[in-house]
């Protein structure tokens, strides 16, 4: 259905990344694999990195005090796991144009592995840029056992088809 690989010569293959905007439809659903587990160490360096200074997420002494009793991930790390798991799917992604809803329904702790999929809402033109669609899109995270943690609804601009850079580049 979507090809990945597109032959460019004699025992020459090039893989690709990402759909063209011409490939989405409204109600499609994308199930992004592989997940990825989140550690302690990932939630610890998104506190320093965006200065949270809150002893929830890195001191497990301070959280066990808590009604969680060890440290949460910082919603920050869950909010870019929620989008960029969808890499690959959306490899011919321009920008990102903004978020209209960000839900975060359960607790991320480190140890937890965390499964992404994104449901099209809507595809539609982009009159300020022929270059590109626009997609609204809704993606969930979720653990192995299929609890949501995460719901992330936002629209992004995804290139057409023979449009740009990717042409420049022979993809």
């Amino acid at each position: 259905m979507f090809a990945a690989f597109h032959p460019i010569a004699e025992g020459r293959i090039r893989e690709s990344v990402g759909l063209a905007f011409e490939d989405f439809v409204a109600g499609q659903v994308f199930h992004h694999r592989p997940g990825v587990t989140m550690t302690q160490q990932d939630n610890v360096n998104e506190a320093l990195v965006t200065l949270n200074q809150a002893a929830l997420h890195y001191d497990e002494n301070y959280a066990a005090a808590t009604e969680f009793k060890r440290p949460l991930v910082v919603s920050t790390l869950t909010l870019q796991r929620a989008v960029g798991l969808g890499w690959k799917t959306f490899g011919r992604r321009k920008r990102i144009l903004g978020f209209s809803s960000i839900r975060l329904t359960s607790p991320v702790f480190g140890g937890d592995t965390l499964y992404a999929q994104t449901k099209i809402l809507q595809a539609r033109n982009d009159d300020a840029d022929p270059e590109c669609g626009i997609l609204q899109c809704e993606a969930s995270l979720t653990r192995i056992d299929k609890s949501t943690v995460a719901v992330v609804s936002y629209e992004q601009s995804i290139y057409r088809r023979d449009r740009g850079p990717f042409v420049a580049l022979g993809y």
